[in-house]
């Protein structure tokens, strides 16, 4: 008689609520415009254990003085990153630009380069470029966000700040290299 074995298998997580500052480029009068931002980010991706995750992410910007920015990326992240201690992510995809009659670009590409520290601390620093539809101007843009990430500070979290504040169980099971070193997971 043949037995199938039962399979497990848990995604990385991201939720993520942070604010700061971003510029963007208004191509009809050649200026920069700048406004306090709020951003709003939800995800999944692989296997956390893993040294690379790779997943998807949904982010909402609001410029303060400009209006929302609507995105959809790839995200390539550290393990470290996605076990929520020490990492790097790197999101890649089209976004909607909401505001304006297309002076400041309306479907950008977008990038984000996040730098994720233990207890869910997130910089993430980034910009638009391009058009890839339409014919409204080229966009150009910078923001930078100082975010928490709720999943990464709770259900995802292992590794050094165990010895705080236990996880019991965290999603993906223990990966090896969640170890106490400060900087363990890092860069796998």
């Amino acid at each position: 008689m043949m037995h199938a074995s039962s399979a497990s298998a848990d995604v990385s997580s991201w939720l993520s609520a942070g604010g700061g500052y971003g510029l963007k480029r208004n191509d009809s009068t050649g200026t920069d415009k700048s406004a306090g931002s709020m951003s709003l980010a939800l995800g999944v991706g692989s296997d956390p254990t893993k040294s690379l995750v790779i997943g998807g992410v949904f982010r909402s910007t609001t410029y303060f003085a400009l209006g929302t920015d609507l995105g959809l990326s790839a995200r390539f992240a550290t393990g470290g990153f996605a076990r929520g201690q020490w990492g790097l992510a790197l999101d890649a995809g089209p976004m909607w630009r909401t505001f304006g009659k297309g002076e400041y670009g309306r479907w950008p590409i977008s990038a984000m380069l996040i730098g994720g520290a233990p207890w869910g601390v997130q910089l993430a620093v980034g910009g638009e470029v391009f058009r890839i539809a339409g014919n409204d101007a080229h966009a150009r843009g910078l923001v930078a966000l100082l975010e928490i990430d709720l999943l990464r500070l709770t259900v995802m979290r292992q590794g050094a700040t165990d010895r705080y504040w236990e996880n019991p169980s965290p999603a993906g099971g223990r990966s090896p290299s969640a170890s106490s070193r400060p900087l363990a997971g890092l860069l796998w």
